[in-house]
């Protein structure tokens, strides 16, 4: 089952992730003004995009952004789309197994489409409160799947291409690890681990609860699993106990993604609600 309470327009976001990238590839030589000068554009190529896009006047400051949706995956997903690698089974939806996912290529020109983007949430999330249940079903332990915590995906075409920003959490059953993953937009190499931890809390054939919560404009997102704080990560000034992320993109899409080949996970109860 399927709930909506909002509209999205992916084609004016679309339009705002580009922006937001061309700002990103500017100034080179000062991060800090251009991570300045890339949330000034957002924010406002953010409200003009959704006031041309519905025909209204632009939200007051502060309104969520995207679309509220909870899928318990019981019939057909209106949410994600089923196609190679992703299915319906049960009640829940598996990801995977995929020949070749994101972290088996280290340098990568070709698209990767080792992911589900959920279709009906919004491209440009901002604030959001996530959970979803999520288990290991078969195949290699030692090869990670996850959670996009946010993905700018700049052509809109549901692949990871060198020119997209992706901030993932992974999970390796094997090790009983969580890593979170940024891949950075046009380098030779983009992937890069963040923040990594052991999960001695992480439940082995049993489903497990993942909950984010994203505030501060998208500037903070905090991780739980199990009920157990994991991280919290900023891209602003870090005070003890957050974790700084540069660069850092302060609205895109989520979904789930396989970070490893040969690897099938299961995901059920997905809720995503945006918040102010």
């Amino acid at each position: 089952m399927t709930s909506q309470r909002a509209k999205s327009h992916p084609a004016a976001l679309l339009a705002l992730t580009v922006l937001a990238f061309g700002v990103l590839g500017c100034g080179r030589g000062d991060p800090e003004a251009r991570i300045a000068a890339l949330e000034a554009e957002l924010r406002e190529a953010r409200a003009e995009a959704t006031a041309e896009a519905s025909g209204v006047d632009a939200p007051a400051e502060g309104a969520p952004e995207g679309t509220f949706v909870e899928e318990d995956f019981d019939g057909e997903s209106s949410a994600f789309s089923v196609g190679e690698g992703v299915s319906l089974d049960n009640g829940a939806l598996l990801l995977g197994p995929f020949k070749e996912c994101a972290n088996d290529v280290a340098n990568f020109d070709a698209p990767v489409g080792c992911l589900v983007v959920c279709q009906t949430c919004g491209t440009a999330v901002s604030n959001y409160h996530l959970t979803v249940s999520f288990a290991f079903e078969e195949g290699v332990s030692e090869r990670e799947f996850g959670v996009i915590l946010r993905l700018a995906d700049v052509d809109g075409d549901g692949l990871l291409d060198r020119e997209d920003y992706l901030l993932a959490l992974g999970f390796n059953i094997f090790e009983n690890r969580w890593r979170v993953y940024l891949h950075e937009p046009d380098r030779l190499d983009p992937w890069r681990e963040v923040s990594s931890d052991q999960a001695g809390f992480l439940q082995s054939g049993r489903m497990n609860q993942l909950e984010v919560s994203v505030t501060d404009s998208g500037g903070l997102m905090e991780i739980r699993l199990n009920e157990r704080q994991l991280e919290r990560l900023t891209g602003g000034q870090a005070e003890p106990g957050q974790r700084l992320v540069e660069p850092w993109i302060d609205a895109g899409a989520v979904g789930f993604i396989g970070l490893g080949r040969g690897v099938q996970a299961r995901f059920d109860d997905f809720v995503l609600e945006p918040t102010a």
